[in-house]
């Protein structure tokens, strides 16, 4: 029987969501990279959440191949090693938050590694990063979060889905749809996905009939994080923009009357 990864917190705790930073391919955006996991660091509550696609994971036997979107630090030993050496600098770039993620889970791109190359890079950067790996080939998982006062008491709980994602487009109507089936379909408190490369968050309602009969609303958020790419490959053929900058913040907070408050901020960078 599958279970929900439990996290004890501190009453006020800041999630951090990362997917889609695509290390190793020319459109990943290394100085946001690296600001990023810079002010990450320098939260005192702040946890990260990976959601998948950390490195491009595209070998040179893969039709999606082109050498054109190789960065210009790729040279004869990383192509020789690619995985590996695309999973070490994604470390590298985020070793200032070491110890301070909760799990990680993988990526499309990551999925391609070990299916058709049977290499797997977030073993590397779950060591690395001094967290759990979950989700195995669903690619998604339940984390729950204790939080706690001083005493050790919990105040609250907060159930979290988290799942690579799917959909995607130009527009952002399929991935919106897409969340918002995972928030009516999931038991849970906060959904994050990542994927489509297309940034948003918004809550939703549902109804609920309590034991004594009452009916109660239920508002539940759900978010799609921020690639940390620049206009690309495929996306500048077609004639598209890089995509927005900027990333994401979940507040969660606990009362010592066991109230709680889930709020999402979505911050330029």
């Amino acid at each position: 029987m599958k279970k929900a990864l439990k996290i004890e917190t501190r009453l006020k705790v800041n999630l951090y969501p990362l997917g889609d930073t695509h290390v190793g391919s020319l459109a990943c955006d290394e100085k946001r990279n690296q600001d990023l996991a810079a002010i990450i660091a320098a939260d005192p509550v702040g946890r990260v959440v990976g959601l998948g696609d950390f490195i491009e994971a595209i070998a040179p036997s893969d039709k999606r191949w082109s050498s054109r979107e190789l960065p210009d630090y790729a040279d004869a030993e990383m192509l020789e090693n690619l995985f590996y050496r695309q999973a070490m600098r994604f470390c590298k770039l985020y070793d200032a938050t070491a110890g301070k993620w909760d799990a990680l889970i993988r990526g499309n791109h990551e999925q391609t590694a070990i299916s058709r190359f049977f290499a797997d890079p977030c073993a590397i950067i779950a060591e690395r990063m001094k967290t759990r790996y979950i989700g195995d080939y669903e690619a998604s998982g339940w984390l729950v979060y204790l939080l706690k006062d001083d005493a050790g008491k919990t105040r609250a709980m907060v159930r979290v889905f988290i799942a690579h994602g799917w959909a995607g487009g130009e527009l952002k109507g399929g991935t919106a749809l897409a969340l918002q089936r995972v928030l009516l379909r999931k038991d849970a408190d906060l959904v994050m996905l990542a994927h489509s490369h297309q940034a948003m968050a918004f809550p939703e309602t549902v109804e609920r009939v309590a034991q004594s009969g009452a009916i109660k609303t239920i508002t539940r958020w759900g978010l799609v994080t921020f690639p940390m790419i620049e206009k690309h490959g495929y996306i500048a053929r077609r004639g598209g923009n890089a995509s927005p900058v900027g990333y994401s913040v979940v507040h969660l907070e606990a009362g010592m009357d066991n109230s709680l408050s889930i709020s999402v901020e979505q911050r330029s960078l």
